[in-house]
């Protein structure tokens, strides 16, 4: 093949696809999307990266179990609080860069390099999940030459918590990421109480979670499970309780007093 001046108009000898045409997912890795902190941002879009290979698998479950004498199989206690326990995730990215001199590959490797190693704990945002996103740290970043193809290859490997967090609260009750599978609407999750009432509250995760409640005054309180929790009153703040927890699925819980109260929380799932 020869070599273009025109960039634009050379060929992915691979995949058949000029630049323009390529696929078109990033990533953006490190610190808050929403802030104006790009210095310390890995944006693969910044670098002309383009996705050609996403390789998630789901994370292994984390078994405890026994075998005990004179019973068949094993017991296994892995689901012994309520959620089955799982290893971090990892996910690789495959990257190409199409029209990169040998001068610049360098300069470029470290680059990257030093903006996704230097992170820790750090939002991972991926537009194959455009509704969700994950934690964690950047674990290897493998770039190899292909100028054969006037290409680089970048690969990117993320060892992540193992549950993809929602972007939005529960309480936004929007409906385009819904998902008529698996999610609820739940009317903004904001109740008017004068007496007391009975709630449902549908958690669509795949664990356990603590809902973030605000409660407009005092003498309001939640009942759960024969207990009942007075809630701070604040009209702008939430706080979350110990006591206080929402199983996969359906919960029911009661109000007592007179107010307002507003749950919120976001979805994790696998």
């Amino acid at each position: 093949m020869n070599e273009m001046n025109n960039t634009n108009n050379m060929i992915d000898v691979t995949h058949g696809l000029s630049i323009e045409n390529s696929p078109r997912h990033f990533i953006v890795f490190g610190s808050d999307p929403a802030k104006s902190d790009e210095a310390r941002r890995f944006d693969s879009r910044r670098f002309n990266l383009n996705l050609h290979e996403r390789i998630g698998n789901t994370p292994s479950e984390k078994e405890v179990t026994t075998s005990i004498p004179y019973m068949q199989g094993i017991v296994d206690m892995s689901n012994a609080i309520g959620n089955r326990i799982y290893e971090n995730r990892e996910i690789t990215y495959v990257f190409y860069r199409f029209g990169v001199s040998r001068g610049h590959a360098r300069d470029f490797q470290t680059t990257i390099t030093n903006l996704l190693m230097g992170q820790f704990d750090a939002r991972l945002d991926d537009s194959f999940e455009p509704d969700f996103h994950y934690f964690g740290k950047c674990q290897q970043v493998n770039v190899s030459d292909d100028y054969d193809r006037h290409r680089l290859r970048v690969e990117i490997t993320f060892d992540l918590y193992p549950f993809k967090r929602d972007n939005h609260g529960e309480a936004e009750d929007l409906f385009d990421p819904f998902n008529f599978d698996l999610d609820a609407f739940q009317d903004g999750l904001v109740f008017e109480v004068s007496g007391e009432q009975n709630i449902q509250l549908y958690n669509a995760s795949q664990l356990t979670l603590r809902p973030a409640i605000r409660a407009s005054q005092s003498g309001l309180y939640l009942g759960v499970n024969d207990m009942k929790v007075q809630l701070a009153s604040h009209p702008t703040d939430a706080y979350t309780y110990p006591n206080i927890r929402l199983k996969p699925g359906m919960n029911d819980f009661s109000l007592t007093g007179s107010g307002t109260v507003m749950f919120n929380w976001r979805k994790e799932r696998i």
